[in-house]
């Protein structure tokens, strides 16, 4: 027999639960993408409407009136949905590829990123290494008695 062996997270990604996980953080990623290409398009028909061209015999050196109010606040709507797009992608592609879906678990990896180790068993499981969790600790604690 082959004695093969798997590292950790090569069991892990082999669960159902890790493949929900990625799917989850694939469909924010692919969310986020798809707020920021809506931001973009309006964007850039906001942009197409308020070219100025003349027609025959106009003057094209007198843009028609327009609202201040509403220029502002036009643009301050624009800017914030492509500001909010790529920040979300940003965001959500990071955690995609940090393998990161909760609060924990970031604040997890930041942490050992920095130096300092915390302790992981306060980090969520998946159902399979729970049981495996769960059936050492009786064993262990069968030992001592």
């Amino acid at each position: 027999m082959n004695n093969v062996q798997f590292s950790e997270r090569q069991i892990s990604a082999f669960s159902h639960e890790y493949k929900i996980r990625r799917k989850r953080q694939m469909l924010r990623f692919f969310c986020a993408t798809a707020l920021t290409l809506v931001s973009c398009r309006v964007a850039y028909r906001g942009m197409l409407g308020r070219k100025y061209i003349p027609n025959m015999f106009q003057l094209n050196y007198k843009p028609p009136p327009f609202s201040y109010k509403g220029e502002a606040a036009s643009a301050l709507v624009l800017g914030t949905g492509l500001a909010t797009g790529g920040l979300t992608m940003m965001v959500f592609g990071g955690c995609w590829i940090a393998d990161i879906s909760t609060f924990p678990e970031f604040s997890y990896k930041l942490k050992r990123l920095m130096g300092q180790e915390s302790d992981s068993s306060q980090l969520p499981m998946d159902t399979e290494t729970s049981q495996i969790v769960n059936q050492l600790e009786q064993l262990l604690n069968n030992d001592k008695k």
